[in-house]
């Protein structure tokens, strides 16, 4: 409950904190929607009880009608002119900009959030559950805004306008009105935290349910290359009755509510009638009073109805809200420092000292105290088996995660006193599963080179023999690849990877696994192209593929986070260590597993 309530008040928070940027629309919105209200909902009813009173009391002239009610009818319609047709037109126009200002800048504070997020935070969620709840977030924005403006505040407008206007002519009206408006108000907020409570577990719910369909068509392939759509159905199927359990609790919540706040909103409208009639034959209160009464007491039922509205849309909102609210509290693992020095990384030797690092779901270190040092210009290769480190290694270089302990320098700078954006620049990385946008092509090939011309993209592409394939697409380089680069084979993929690391002028290649897809014909063409790629710059290369990293200056081997062995192909061959026994017991060129 103090969790609950806490991520309450900090929604609450950041939606009062974005709002207050746009003060052009939020003080007129505040001071023009009262006016409306008493416009409309009070001084119209008045107009008419004062036609009436002068109707009871035969006091016009019925040869001169207009003279007896032609101001009225003036001030009646200007009233009815300035409420509907221009105050809440001017109220709408005020809040819809106010919420389009307002959800944009929540998507852009979330999309951001989510960009600096390490990872690690995305490897430990759903992306589909990531894009459900920013998009819930904004959504709550509106619901929360509307009930409050529309709802909340009116009712407050409308119960002080009655109380000002009633309570010196019927004071047993208004302190009846306020007895059962507390009680109202009260029971309705007490049946609403179970409706709450419920909102919550149901949001938690829709969003399981979005991540789980999300997750299935990403892995569609998996899905019916093992034949296991009908397990994924009944799987699909369990979550879908989750969620619906979850609305029915909700419902029922509701149902309590509403029972309660109708009870209240008919003693109300009861003890209005009651009073009237004492006014008339006990208090000979005039025809005046008697339709304001009742005119009044209807405005006032009509709107606490509607409070529990608000709270159903403040329950509703805040329970939306409440997932991406607490991530927006979640810290980056990997920060920028305060004052991050200038980059100085300019020919690309690396240093690791004394390095210690433990993933953060294990107890033990990977590494332990390993110390690396790469010259500038150097070609690395780094072999050894699934696990051994080599891809930790080179995340820790560009800042993936954090060590425990020790340093990583590059060209004698800490990268941990620079930017990541600035570390990153400066590193070229392929992975071992390409990754694509979906966008063209050509977009997909030149990601991260800031000006870079047609002819410049289909040259990259010829070197990393992309070109081939491209041009025998109906679109050519604009053609879409689908998500992740679905529409691509694993080899096409790879070689737009490859094109889009050539068109990176950095100093440092990481190239991880980056020509395993490609079958032995394509991989000798494109190891031409990555060696004209590697010229001028430090090369890590990671490879199963033993015969990819024969050529390289040096060869590390790796075993459980430390460097067994290093030196070149023919130094570890000669040695007869553990290189040399991988090398004998590949198959095919790959390591055996």
């Amino acid at each position: 409950m103090k969790k609950f309530n806490s991520t309450n008040k900090k929604t609450i928070s950041l939606f009062w904190h974005h709002a207050t940027a746009y003060k052009r629309f939020l003080i007129p919105l505040i001071i023009f929607v009262p006016v409306t209200v008493i416009v409309m909902s009070f001084v119209q009813p008045y107009i008419m009880a004062l036609v009436l009173q002068k109707i009871s009391q035969k006091s016009y002239d019925a040869h001169n009608l207009w003279g007896s009610f032609g101001p009225y009818i003036i001030v009646y319609g200007i009233a009815t002119f300035m409420s509907g047709v221009a105050g809440w037109r001017l109220n709408v126009w005020l809040i819809w900009n106010l919420e389009l200002q307002m959800t944009r800048d929540l998507a852009k504070r979330t999309f951001d959030h989510l960009m600096n997020m390490s990872a690690g935070f995305h490897a430990n969620r759903f992306a589909g559950s990531l894009v459900s709840q920013a998009n819930k977030l904004t959504g709550a924005y509106i619901r929360i805004a509307d009930a409050t403006v529309f709802n909340l505040y009116t009712l407050f407008v409308a119960m002080i306008a009655t109380i000002v206007i009633l309570a010196p002519r019927v004071p047993l009206y208004a302190v009846t009105l306020i007895t059962l408006s507390v009680i109202y108000i009260i029971g309705t907020v007490h049946f609403s935290k179970p409706v709450r409570d419920a909102n919550t577990i149901e949001a938690q719910a829709q969003s399981d349910q979005t991540g789980y369909l999300a997750d299935s068509i990403t892995n569609v392939t998996a899905v019916k290359s093992f034949a296991a759509a009908d397990y994924e159905k009944r799987r699909y199927w369990q979550v879908l009755s989750h969620t619906r359990n979850t609305g029915l609790a909700s419902m029922r919540a509701t149902m309590i509510r509403e029972t309660y706040s109708s009870m209240i909103t008919s003693t109300i409208g009861v003890s209005a009638l009651v009073i009237a009639i004492l006014g008339a034959g006990v208090f000979k209160a005039n025809i005046a009073t008697l339709f304001l009464i009742v005119s009044y007491t209807a405005q006032i039922g009509e709107r606490l109805w509607e409070f529990q509205n608000v709270l159903r849309q403040f329950n509703r909102g805040l329970g939306d809200a409440s997932d991406m609210v607490e991530i927006l509290q979640i810290k980056p693992d990997i920060k920028d420092p305060e004052h991050p020095e200038p980059v100085k990384i300019i020919r690309g030797s690396i240093a690791v000292e004394s390095m210690n690092f433990t993933h953060s779901e294990n107890t033990e270190a990977l590494f332990k105290s390993l110390s690396l040092r790469i010259k500038a210009g150097e070609k690395v290769g780094l072999v050894g088996r699934s696990g051994s480190g080599k891809t930790t290694l080179t995340k820790l270089m560009l800042r993936f995660s954090d060590i425990d302990s020790g340093k990583i320098l590059i060209d004698g700078q800490d990268i941990t006193k620079i930017t990541q954006d600035d570390l990153r620049s400066h590193i070229t990385y392929v992975p071992q599963e390409p990754m694509l946008f979906h966008r063209s092509l050509a977009e997909n090939i030149s990601y991260g080179a800031s000006e870079v011309s047609r002819q410049e993209i289909e040259a990259i592409a010829k070197m990393a023999h992309a070109h081939e394939f491209i041009e025998k697409l109906p679109q050519g380089y604009e053609t879409l690849v689908g998500e992740r680069g679905v529409k691509l084979s694993g080899g096409q993929r790879q070689r737009v990877a490859i094109a889009r690391a050539m068109i990176k002028n950095a100093p440092i290649l990481l190239l991880d696994e980056a020509t395993s897809a490609l079958d032995s014909e394509s991989e000798e063409l494109i190891q031409d192209a990555l060696w004209k790629l590697m010229e001028g710059r430090t090369a890590i290369v990671i490879a199963h593929r033993l015969s990819t990293v024969q050529k390289m200056d040096r060869i590390l081997v790796m075993d459980e986070g430390k460097i067994v062995e290093e030196g070149s192909h023919k130094e570890l061959i000669r040695a007869g260590g553990t290189y040399a026994d991988l090398w004998n017991r590949q198959s095919g060129g790959f390591l055996d597993e």
